[in-house]
């Protein structure tokens, strides 16, 4: 892979002014991300997007993560550090950030992938051009391994630009993906009106569903997101379900989790919040129904049996 270069600074070090572009507001939450973080940043820093900020969200990290983001924020004054002295989870931490971002446009990171240069300016031109009723724009995606080298593409599948609500909603369920699209550009008006990352299993796939139900997902061509799948990635280091609950907030270590279960409730509860018309709740729940329940119905059954037996249930593929 050719490493991102070229930055938004001017030729004496000063970061661009704003010539008329809305603010963009990336954050970066991390909890002992001292393996891929200088990374990371380097990618983000060298967007070709002129009006950046930069949140670095520290979830009580206890490796050299602090100095790592506290050096970053020093030398580039479009960071703002934020530390909590406790892991409070990656919900919390994920959720703050927004709380804290100022952009008109909105992008959570994670600190072990990459990004084109051009990542976030041809999103929001994509969403610009494109008008309101996109309400996030994502580009492809490319997989690297540790040493940053491409080993393959993969197919997100979410260019949802269906006009009804339901239609997008049968099309974004329908979908077996890694849900990157969470790593979009957004409007931010438009996430405001959302559950954000709640504290359960699969949250981002309801939140991305509750995106989908205000408006269209547009993908933008080129291969510009670099994901990278390695061994200490939040997924493959909590496979155990109840370690992942734990991973979105370490109160739920202890509590049962029903990952599918809890993600079809909330699904049917995020239809029936929506500002839609009788008719189109309708057709959104039928939507849940068929694309999302009946296809996961043995996985949510075999939840209610562990629940009850109390013997753990193996992942879902």
């Amino acid at each position: 892979m050719t490493k991102p270069s070229g930055n938004a600074e001017g030729d004496d070090g000063s970061v661009a002014a704003d010539r008329g572009f809305p603010l963009v507001t990336v954050a970066l939450p991390v909890f002992n991300g001292e393996n891929y973080l200088a990374g990371a940043l380097r990618s983000l820093l060298a967007q070709d997007y002129p009006n950046l900020q930069l949140l670095l969200l520290d979830n009580g990290s206890t490796d050299i993560t602090e100095r790592l983001c506290r050096e970053a924020a020093e030398r580039d004054g479009r960071i703002v550090y934020l530390r909590s002295p406790v892991n409070r989870g990656a919900a919390w931490n994920y959720n703050r950030a927004f709380d804290a971002a100022e952009g008109d446009f909105f992008r959570w990171t994670a600190h072990d992938d990459l990004f084109a240069p051009t990542l976030v300016s041809r999103c929001v031109a994509a969403l610009q051009d494109f008008g309101p009723e996109a309400v996030l724009a994502y580009p492809k995606t490319s997989l690297i391994d540790k040493q940053d080298q491409v080993v393959g593409d993969f197919e997100d599948g979410m260019d949802l630009r269906e006009r009804a609500p339901h239609e997008r909603l049968a099309h974004f369920l329908a979908a077996r993906t890694e849900y990157h699209p969470v790593f979009g550009v957004m409007r931010s008006e438009v996430v405001r009106e959302t559950r954000l990352i709640d504290r359960f299993v699969g949250s981002d796939v309801v939140f991305l569903a509750e995106m989908a139900l205000r408006g269209r997902f547009l993908e933008v061509p080129e291969r510009l997101f670099f994901r990278r799948f390695h061994e200490e990635n939040s997924v493959n280091a909590n496979p155990d379900y109840q370690d992942r609950a734990a991973w979105f907030d370490p109160a739920l270590r202890k509590r049962k989790s029903l990952p599918m279960t809890q993600m079809t409730v909330h699904l049917i509860g995020s239809v029936r919040k929506a500002e839609l018309d009788l008719a189109e709740r309708r057709r959104c729940l039928d939507a849940v129904t068929q694309n999302w329940a009946r296809p996961y119905w043995r996985h949510m059954a075999g939840e209610a049996r562990a629940a009850i037996t109390g013997k753990p249930r193996a992942g879902i593929q």
